[in-house]
């Protein structure tokens, strides 16, 4: 077997035959449990006393009642200029209707609104909310901040409302209180809107000052200026009865003359035309005589038309027909040519007077024109005046109007808020609630419990069972001795065949066996970090162990400082004698009363251990035992912070390491196992001593199952002659 090497942070490193089967990296959750059963007593009585305080805590605790009042709001605003927010009652998005909600439980949490509710039921008086020392002022402050402090304001989900609940001492005043808010909120509410109705009126009354003022100042300026150039423009009345500005007087007048000369020049045409065309043709159709005649002729023309389709135009009837339409056409031609003179005369008067009108409007349209061109330069300052006077007027009615709508909605009062259901005094107490506080403190203890079972296990990390040994030290388990309860000494103990030590050092002795490829070491050190870890047991037991199979064991004592074994001998020399002179091993040996163990004891010894076994007697001493035994056993004292192990484990084949479970610390195990690595110490495992019921680890509790016993070493004998007259092996 190969030693084992030390990284330069001194960790110990991986096993020269791999990691064990049951290694273990990082936290597992047995490890978790394993330190929750560990300290379960703490852990147990954390809980317990948390569930105690927690239902101390709750009886100790004045009940509180909550009284809870349901409101709603809506999404009506009022505007100050109308179509600002394209009507007055908007349908907001989601969006708005959540930053309206948001606003509105801001202001349900305010300060100023929790000073008015301490106000109106004179909080500040009572002793549970102002108490009664300080002045009014102090008192209000404190009641104000309680009032704040015991209010809770939360949105209905999905809907437009909210629940204001508070907490107090007294059903009654919760209620009280919680409705107050209430009633305070829409109160302040609708005195917010009557302020901003005060200012828009305000507001307006001032621009209504000022755009009369503009007003006339503008009418005034128009009115001026159309007396200094002449320029006058008619009015005219619009549907909706309001007044508009027409034409000018000069463009009036061009107008209503185009109109004249265009009827006078119609009616000359006319004249005219029945003068010279149509006079006489006009004047012999209104005779009596031709007027009688034409429709004769029209029906006989028709009787003849319609025959003409039946019969021939020789036929008799026809012929006869035709005479009769060619005579009336020769009268009708003699009463047309005989018109008198006297109306020729008349149509021509008629022409004349025409004609002479036509030339008079023609004449007052042409100076109308040159009147209406000379008044357009005049017109564009009139205009310019004109349009400034219509926009202040346009913006005097607009405000005109929006002031009469603003002094209407201020005096009407309405909120967006609504109370919904009021406060009612609540049946009983909310808080404290015995079932849930009694859990919280069951659930604090446990978690402090548990959280102290960590920090004692990191305080005090020990190595407790074998997995320890695999995850801390990344060794290999050499055996499981369990603690031995029963008042008996070791020799009788290891005697038992049956026992659990007896069968515990049966699987150390087997596991030596599969330490090496080549079997069990020809040279054993066992050591261990501090005195009474069982060491001394666990050698004398693997040694007599061996022996009992027959295999020729020599028990080494080199522990100089503080001995185990008790030598025999009248001189009282041994090991430490040994080592300070050339004499041979078997000088010294002592023979015991089991076959074939023999004892080397230290012996009397004064001077330095270190200079001793730092020799190099110590290793021609360790070959001599080699040749003269089968297996040498060397009980090596602890490592401490002494070289003597690791000089032993310099020499030795094979180093064995005993831990104590439960007391050995991690810490100080795995300095042991660096200073023996550096010293070149073969360590092929570790023997886990005085391990309790349940600590053993995965594949060891067998010991308990098979036999029924629990314990470690047990009590080893006070009189060295039971001890095989080897002394008093260490516990």
């Amino acid at each position: 077997m190969t030693a084992q090497t030390i990284d330069q942070t001194g960790a110990v490193s991986a096993s020269p035959y791999g990691p064990h089967p049951g290694a273990v990296s990082g936290v597992e959750l047995r490890d978790v449990l394993r330190v929750i059963s560990e300290h379960r007593r703490v852990i147990l009585g954390g809980g317990v006393l948390g569930l105690i305080l927690g239902i101390i805590a709750t009886l100790l605790m004045t009940p509180l009642y909550r009284a809870t009042a349901l409101m709603e709001v809506n999404n009506q605003s009022t505007e100050m200029i109308e179509g600002a927010g394209r009507g007055g009652q908007q349908y907001q998005s989601r969006g708005a209707n959540q930053e309206l909600l948001a606003t509105q439980l801001g202001l349900l949490k305010s300060e100023q609104l929790a000073k008015r509710v301490v106000e109106d039921l004179n909080l500040a008086s009572s002793p549970d909310y102002g108490g009664q020392e300080g002045t009014r002022e102090q008192r209000t402050k404190r009641a104000v901040a309680l009032v704040r402090a015991g209010t809770s304001v939360d949105q209905v989900k999905g809907a437009m409302l909210i629940q204001v609940s508070h907490v107090a001492k007294d059903p009654a005043s919760a209620a009280n209180i919680a409705n107050a808010l209430g009633r305070g909120f829409i109160a302040s509410s609708l005195e917010r809107r009557f302020d901003n109705t005060s200012y828009a009126r305000k507001f307006l009354s001032d621009q209504l000052a000022r755009t009369k003022a503009a007003l006339e100042e503008s009418e005034r300026n128009l009115n001026n200026y159309s007396m200094q150039s002449g320029v006058f423009r008619t009015q005219s009345v619009t549907v909706e009865g309001k007044t508009s500005e027409g034409a000018t007087l000069a463009q009036s007048n061009l107008s209503a003359l185009n109109e004249a000369y265009s009827q006078a020049r119609v009616r000359r045409i006319a004249a005219e035309q029945a003068y010279k065309n149509a006079s006489v043709t006009f004047a012999a159709d209104q005779t009596s005589a031709v007027g009688t005649l034409v429709p004769q002729r029209a029906e006989l023309q028709s009787q003849y038309d319609e025959k003409l389709k039946v019969f021939k135009p020789d036929y008799p009837a026809m012929v006869e027909l035709k005479a009769r339409i060619d005579r009336l056409d020769a009268t009708i031609s003699g009463e047309r040519g005989r018109v008198s003179s006297s109306k020729r005369e008349e149509l021509y008067g008629e022409y004349k007077a025409a004609l002479r009108t036509e030339a008079q409007l023609e004449a007052q349209v042409s100076a109308s024109k040159g009147e209406v061109q000379g008044e357009r330069g005049r017109s564009i300052e009139y205009n310019i005046l004109q349009r400034e006077a219509d926009t202040n007027r346009a913006l005097y009615d607009a405000l005109l109007q929006r002031y009469k709508e603003v002094g209407v909605a201020g005096g009407i009062g309405q909120s967006n808020v609504a109370m919904v259901d009021a406060a009612t005094p609540p049946g009983g107490a909310f808080s404290p609630r015995l079932p849930v506080n009694a859990l919280i403190g069951l659930i604090l203890g446990l978690t402090a419990g548990i959280a102290l079972a960590f920090i004692l296990h990191l305080l005090f990390d020990t190595v407790i069972d074998t997995n320890d040994v695999r995850s801390k030290l990344n060794l290999p388990v050499l055996g499981v001795i369990p603690m031995d309860t029963e008042d008996r000494t070791l020799q009788e103990a290891l005697a038992d065949r049956k026992s659990d030590i007896s069968e515990a050092y049966y699987s150390v002795r087997t596991a030596l066996r599969f330490s090496q490829a080549k079997g069990v070491p020809k040279t054993l050190l066992i050591t261990s970090t501090r005195p009474g870890e069982g060491k001394s047991s666990s050698a004398f037991a693997i040694a007599s162990s061996m022996a009992r199979l027959g295999t020729k064991v020599l028990l080494l004592d080199a522990d100089l400082r503080k001995p185990t074994f008790v030598s025999s001998r009248s001189d009282g020399y041994g090991l430490a004698h040994l080592l300070g002179t050339e004499e041979p091993l078997s000088a010294y040996i002592e023979k015991t009363q089991i076959e074939n163990l023999e004892l080397l004891p230290v012996g009397r010894f004064v001077g330095s251990a270190a200079e001793l076994l730092s020799s190099n007697r110590l290793p021609v001493i360790i070959s001599e035992a080699e040749q003269a035994y089968q297996m040498v056993v060397i009980d090596g004292p602890p490592v401490l912070g002494l070289t003597d192990a690791p000089l032993l484990g310099s020499v030795a084949e094979a180093t064995a390491i005993v831990i104590e479970s439960r007391l050995s610390r991690t810490s100080n195990v795995t300095e042991m196992v660096r200073r023996l690595n550096a010293a070149g110490a073969k360590i092929i495992g570790v023997i886990l001593t005085k391990v309790t019921s349940g600590h053993a680890g995965y594949g060891y509790n067998y010991y308990s199952y098979s036999y029924g016993s629990d314990g470690i070493g047990g009590r080893v004998s006070s009189d060295p002659s039971r001890a095989l007259d080897l002394g008093k092996p260490e516990r």
